[in-house]
């Protein structure tokens, strides 16, 4: 009652509270502004390097615990037109493990959800995104940033870009992804601190000279399959092989991941995308000993994008002054429970909600912030590592078993145990809520 009673003097009054910038038009910064459109005392401009909004990547997921965020911003019913499976809270068959190494494969385990992995096509869902920003929210393009400044007591910050033009704001969000450019100052921000505050050598080195992006020593090769190229294969039973549809259904999102564990947290040579001839996937593996419906699935794979997986590792910390990282710019993770955006859009959320809160002005910026750092920042490194576990278990890497060499019975037992292992992984997406550590958050304000 108070939020709303704020909202609607500052509109009858004109008052803006704080003008917030985001650099960053990805899924994270666009949600970001849709969830900041409530609040009429705060103006928002996003600041984004390419010349029009491009998608980056091909599919993504939502589970119920994001998918419950894009309703709480008004964005379900949208969305809901755009996803192949309809949205429910009744407990669903979400994915079957496979073991296809072979001539004859069969599947190990089963995973029930309550509420389905929904799927998009990423660039209808940013469409989405792009179409509930507010009016007030402006959108510079060809804006890649350079640097930002800020007094160390306060005061707007000042924004340099690549062009040579310059912008202020009261609060930066990085939204511009594992590249980011506002880690990047906000480190060396740190760094600097770090040494005008006396902190310890070691400290001020590792901020200022780690990037803490780290090579996850994976490989994915993705491609888009229309489902006219698979209708020979459907006829043949072949359909329970799809495992990400997207634009409803007319569209497969596929893809393969090459791991070599030995190669985690080394520098990746070259670019991280780009797009290669087929032929270099199955140079990789050849797939001979393979059951018959990978085969019929591989043999549909045109020019696939090549992708090296980056995470950003254990970051220290999410904020700087009223500086403020989300999504991939904090938190990047491997793509294995299919939460990468979802991660954002929480991110996106809680953050315009401690933000637009009347309790959150200029003078408690740097406190709300905080409280932001102290319950996204563990949350978001969990969910990550959570992620980089299923990786290593989806590609059979696990307590040092050979599945290669083992008899077939210790095999299966040893499957088995994996299905347990990945579900405890993966359950928090749909028995937890980003409302309940909300509400903890919004309570500590009080004290800022």
């Amino acid at each position: 009652m108070l939020s709303a009673f704020w909202n609607f003097t500052c509109a009858l009054m004109g008052v803006v509270k704080l003008r917030v910038a985001i650099c960053g038009g990805g899924i994270g910064g666009l949600a970001h502004a849709c969830a900041l459109a409530k609040y009429s005392d705060i103006t928002v401009n996003i600041y984004e390097s390419a010349a029009k909004l491009s998608p980056f990547g091909a599919g993504i997921g939502m589970w119920p615990r994001a998918w419950n965020v894009l309703c709480a911003l008004g964005m379900g019913e949208d969305m809901a037109k755009i996803t192949s499976v309809s949205p429910t809270n009744s407990t669903v068959h979400s994915f079957s493990f496979r073991k296809s190494d072979q001539s004859n494969g069969f599947t190990f385990g089963n995973m029930f959800s309550r509420g389905p992995l929904l799927t998009f096509h990423r660039a209808q869902f940013q469409e989405v995104l792009a179409q509930h920003l507010p009016p007030s929210c402006r959108i510079h393009h060809s804006k890649r940033l350079k640097s930002y400044s800020q007094g160390r007591y306060g005061g707007p910050i000042r924004l340099s870009f690549e062009d040579g033009s310059q912008a202020t704001c009261d609060v930066l969000v990085g939204a511009d992804g594992i590249k980011s450019a506002v880690r990047s100052c906000l480190l060396r921000e740190q760094a600097e601190f770090a040494r005008y505050s006396g902190q310890p050598s070691d400290k001020q080195k590792i901020l200022v000279c780690k990037d803490y992006v780290s090579w996850a020593g994976s490989i994915a090769y993705r491609a888009l399959i229309p489902v006219e190229r698979l209708k020979e294969d459907c006829d043949q039973g072949l359909l329970h092989m799809i495992v990400y549809p997207v634009s409803k259904g007319q569209v497969v999102n596929l893809a393969l991941f090459h791991f070599q564990p030995e190669l985690q947290g080394m520098p990746y040579p070259g670019p991280w995308s780009k797009e290669v001839d087929e032929s270099e996937l199955f140079n990789i593996a050849r797939f001979e000993r393979w059951e018959p419906t990978v085969k019929h699935w591989l043999k549909h794979i045109r020019k696939p994008t090549k992708w090296a997986i980056h995470t950003v590792v254990d970051l220290p910390t999410y904020i700087s002054g009223r500086a403020v990282l989300i999504g991939d710019a904090a938190h990047s993770c491997s793509p294995h429970q299919g939460t990468g955006a979802g991660q954002a859009i929480e991110d996106a959320y809680f953050l315009a909600e401690l933000l637009g809160d009347p309790r959150t002005t200029l003078n408690t910026l740097p406190q709300a912030l905080k409280v932001y750092d102290k319950f996204r920042r563990p949350w978001t490194q969990e969910a990550s590592a959570k992620a980089m576990a299923n990786g290593r278990y989806f590609t059979l890497h696990h307590d040092g078993f050979d599945f290669s060499h083992a008899d077939a019975a210790a095999v299966v037992q040893k499957l088995h145990e994996l299905t347990d292992l990945m579900i405890d992984e993966w359950k928090w997406c749909w028995t937890t809520t980003v409302e309940e550590s909300l509400k903890a958050a919004l309570s500590q304000l009080q004290d800022a």
